[in-house]
């Protein structure tokens, strides 16, 4: 690994210390030899040249007359050689060293590289050494992969990524933190064998600015400085102790808090969640207190009736908190005069006289304002009632007089002088023009001044319609709020008038329910879904020129004359989608979505996108050009790995989905072929059905993996009253010719299999280049046994003698006459209609309109801070890399601004909540703090 590379890259570097034989040596090797022939004492290795320095090759043998180098089969005359005689043992020793330079390898030709022997003979014949390879050496200036900054939090694991130069011998590679190089083994990091710089636990320490240095003999080349940010998360301190009570007696309340310093956030880490402080209630039981009386008052002046008074209060203390009053008298009154008092009789003659009169002046003015107010009663009072004019059947006006209530105690004369509306037959539903200036005005201005019978409830027409009657049949077509089933609303609602939201309606053809969707979109967008197909089409932002409208659709085509005509070895992966109308124009792409059911193994499938123009949506039905359906063309116009600037889509898959990028809108399928050498796999949708009328017919289906597929077999069972047996299963189907076997096994004595066998094939060509959208095998099973019998089966699929299968349980139960099947168990006399959106009427249910996440002024704003490219490489590229969109980069290098591409195609991949949660995930590890920042401030800083 990394030992042998580092001995590899300085052999150089010591070639000059190697030591020279010694006599002991020598002497050793030659008395081995035995005498006869040469004996190498030192052979070449392996040597670069090093810029404008040769590389120098050395050779020493034993028993030689002559030694010489041989260079890729050629003698070199150039090296030098000398030799000397041991006096120790008397043997000849030859010594030959040769200068290779960077001429002698550039001026080779060969396949191989530049090698060299060293040839030794004598007398007794000659040997040669082991060759040589001798190469320029050389490193790269510009990283494969270089590092980029990293944010982790404190205790997690992270990697800095770096993929050295390409260089000759391969480079070594090693950290340098702030300029210091890294120490393994005391900083707790390691570094892989590809040159990777792991950290298994982040620590505050760790925080620094690293730099990825690879060096060989050539060259040492230094990477861009990149951060390590270790951020803590904040955590809270253990809780305070209760406050005491502010409160000494009776109800109170307590605090205890707590501080975000357990550690406290840093580098930007999450600040704690909660609260830092928690109030309490608190009651402290409060003494109980009895009253007691204060001291009496001084006795008051002596009265006409000959006593005083003296006074006291209980409130030295008052009584609190339960405890008891004072108990006895506030109030003390006696004689003051000793028992000698005499009473003026004549004050009391006065006071008898003075309240006779008093009661003789209130008896006469009673009597005259009853008077006067029995006279005031009969006269009425213009004011006294309210005139309303209650418009008739006929035209005219009857004006009605409403009496006051006081003046008609009984209910029924104050109802006999209603007016009579209930002979006035009123519409279900009404037609006027809607008017935004004067909608809101009438309610605001209209009074009910001297008006007194407005809360009487009206009475019940005879003649108007119960609230249970249908009142469609009566509204007019040009009602506001239509519930045909062809209307579809416009995509966004206009802030002029809210009856605008649906004045703009489009007819759509009359397919299948589910299977189309249609918007008037203008230039704010639109996204067009397909839910039970699982096909969607996102207008971007802007994407429709302004002040333009496009009535735009979006189909799915299950009808087998829509299929193409794939050449053989070509299988469909997808189902056949079309969008229009043609003549739309756009100011940028729009983003179609669908399902594909390719199994993605690396380099097994040549995938291509198949268009044809001729399809389109007219007078409810889906058509072609021509009526012929062997004229409908299907013509390659992408293949997957082969695109170039110049062409006119982009397409990016995932493991189950496919997006097409394109201005163009048209039909539009995915196929694909096994590559050379290789065995490509799709997935099959296996789905079982049973009939009851009449015999009892198994239906095994295998159609394509994808929602669109399976739609088209349940649109065509719930025609049928069939109903599933068992939840669709996959099957892995292999580019191999096997064809595709069905099975019905352990069939009981009173069901006979009807088929020639209990097995049945669909051959590889029917299944691979299929013709048809629902392929399928019948077993047609006889229902002639008892109401008490009951029997197992078992159905099993699989592609030819493979092992690999799905194996089916079909259970009868003629007492309970039940009819099951895995989890599913339905009534054998029960028809199950299933099939998608015929819940409701309307088409309107496919095309569920999504708001965009992305302010315009935000969007802008991303754009402007990742489209210029900068020297980290943290710009639009590596978002396309990190958003997973980066198939064919190039493509965004073309636009103005791949940025608004890249987030619109995003956009369209993702509906999930936590998408730009994750968005912002990414440019935090882009370190693109900017950008991040910019996405916080207008969205929230957690999302």
């Amino acid at each position: 690994g990394e030992d042998a590379a580092e001995e590899e890259d300085s052999y150089l570097l010591e070639e000059d210390d190697v030591p020279s034989a010694t006599i002991a040596t020598d002497t050793e090797l030659i008395s081995e030899a035995g005498g006869h022939l040469p004996v190498f004492l030192t052979e070449p290795v392996d040597s670069f040249v090093v810029k404008n320095k040769p590389a120098t090759l050395h050779c020493k043998a034993a028993h030689a007359l002559q030694i010489y180098f041989r260079c890729n089969d050629a003698r070199a005359d150039d090296s030098q050689q000398q030799d000397f005689v041991d006096p120790h043992t008397g043997t000849r020793i030859v010594d030959c060293e040769l200068n290779v330079t960077r001429d002698h390898i550039e001026e080779y030709f060969g396949r191989d590289k530049f090698k060299c022997e060293c040839i030794a003979w004598s007398g007794s014949g000659q040997i040669k050494s082991q060759p040589a390879t001798v190469d320029v050496a050389y490193l790269k200036k510009q990283f494969e992969s270089p590092p980029y900054s990293v944010s982790v939090e404190a205790g997690q694991s992270t990697e800095l990524r770096c993929l050295p130069p390409v260089g000759v011998p391969p480079p070594r590679v090693y950290w340098l933190r702030n300029n210091v190089p890294v120490d393994t083994e005391s900083d707790t990091l390691l570094v892989s064998s590809e040159g990777h710089l792991l950290v298994g636990q982040a620590k505050l320490s760790h925080q620094a600015n690293y730099t990825c240095v690879a060096e060989n003999i050539a060259a040492k080349r230094l990477s861009e400085p990149v951060s390590l940010t270790v951020y803590v998360k904040g955590g809270w301190s253990a809780w305070s102790a209760w406050s005491e009570c502010h409160s000494r007696c009776a109800k109170g309340g307590q605090k205890r808090t707590r501080t975000c310093t357990n550690p406290a956030p840093m580098n930007g880490g999450q600040p704690c969640m909660g609260p830092s402080q928690q109030k309490m209630d608190c009651n402290i039981a409060c003494p109980v207190v009895d009253g007691g009386w204060s001291r009496w008052s001084t006795w008051s002046v002596c009265g006409t009736d000959c006593t005083h008074t003296r006074r006291r209060s209980c409130d030295e203390p008052p009584p609190s908190h339960g405890g008891r009053p004072c108990q006895g008298r506030d109030i003390s009154v006696a004689n003051c005069t000793g028992g000698m008092c005499n009473t003026n009789r004549q004050m009391d003659v006065a006071l008898y006289g003075g309240l006779t009169v008093a009661c003789a002046v209130i008896g006469g003015l009673a009597f005259f304002l009853a008077k006067l107010l029995r006279r005031k009663g009969r006269d009425h009072s213009l004011y006294s009632m309210a005139r309303n004019e209650i418009p008739t059947s006929r035209g005219s006006a009857v004006c009605v007089s409403e009496f006051q209530p006081e003046f008609f105690p009984d209910q029924d004369k104050k109802l006999s002088l209603q007016p009579d509306v209930t002979a006035t037959s009123v519409p279900a539903c009404y037609e006027y023009p809607f008017d935004p200036k004067l909608s809101m005005s009438r309610s605001l201005s209209e009074h009910h001044y001297d008006v007194p019978h407005l809360s009487i409830a009206p009475q019940p027409s005879p003649m108007s319609p119960t609230p249970s009657t249908s009142t469609q049949e009566s509204c007019s077509d040009k009602q506001i709020h239509s519930d045909c089933e062809n209307s579809v609303t416009s995509s966004y609602p206009s802030s002029d008038s809210t009856y605008n939201v649906a004045s703009e309606s489009v007819r759509l053809p009359k397919l299948e329910t589910g299977n189309v969707a249609g918007a008037a979109v203008n230039t704010r967008g639109a996204l067009l879904v397909l839910p039970d197909a699982g096909i969607s089409m996102s207008v971007p932002e802007g994407a429709v020129p302004k002040p333009l409208r496009e009535e735009l659709y979006l189909a799915v085509l299950n009808e087998d004359r829509f299929r193409p005509r794939l050449p053989d070895g070509i299988t469909q992966l997808s189902a056949v989608v079309t969008c229009g109308p043609s003549s739309a124009t756009f100011n940028k792409p729009v983003i179609l979505q669908f399902e594909h059911c390719a199994m993605l193994h690396p380099a097994t499938w040549e995938l291509s996108v198949w268009a044809c123009d001729g399809l389109s949506v007219e007078d409810g039905t889906a058509i072609a050009s021509s009526k012929d359906h062997q004229s409908i063309t299907w013509s390659r116009v992408l293949t997957l790995g082969n695109e170039t600037i110049n062409t006119p889509l982009f397409t990016q898959l995932d493991h189950a989905e496919a997006f097409i990028v394109t201005e163009q809108l048209r039909g539009y399928v995915l196929a694909g072929q096994s590559c050379e050498n290789v065995i490509a796999t799709k997935r099959l949708r296996l789905a079982l059905f049973a009939s009851q009328a009449g015999q009892c017919c198994v239906r095994v289906y295998a159609v394509e993996d994808t929602k669109a597929a399976t739609k088209a077999i349940v649109d065509r069972e719930s025609q049928a009253r069939g109903y599933l047996l068992d939840k669709p299963r996959t099957l892995l189907f292999q580019d191999n010719g096997e064809s595709l076997c069905v099975s019905l096994e352990e069939v009981g004595n009173e069901w006979q299999s009807k088929s020639p066998t209990e097995r049945q094939e669909i051959s590889f060509r029917d299944v691979w280049n299929c013709q048809e959208n629902t392929k399928h095998v019948t077993f047609g099973l006889d229902t002639a046994f008892g109401p008490t019998s009951s029997r197992s089966y078992k159905l099993q699929v699989s592609q030819g003698n493979s092992d690999t299968r799905q194996v089916f349980r079909i259970v009868y139960d003629g007492a309970k006459q039940l009819i099951s099947s895995g989890s599913v168990t339905r009534p054998l006399r029960e028809v199950t209609v299933v099939s998608s959106g015929h819940a409701n009427n309307a088409t309107t249910d496919s095309t569920t309109l999504r708001p965009f996440r992305f302010t315009r002024s935000l969007r802008k704003q991303l754009c402007q801070c990742l489209d210029p490219p900068n020297a980290l490489g943290n710009d639009w590229r590596m978002l396309a890399q990190r958003l997973q969109v980066d198939r064919y980069i190039n493509y965004f290098a073309t636009k103005s601004s791949p940025t608004e591409h890249i987030l619109d195609l995003w956009e369209a991949k993702h509906h999930e909540p936590t998408a730009v949660t994750d968005l912002l995930n990414h440019l935090r590890v882009m370190g693109r703090t900017d950008a991040a920042t910019i996405l916080e401030a207008q969205l929230g800083p957690w999302l």
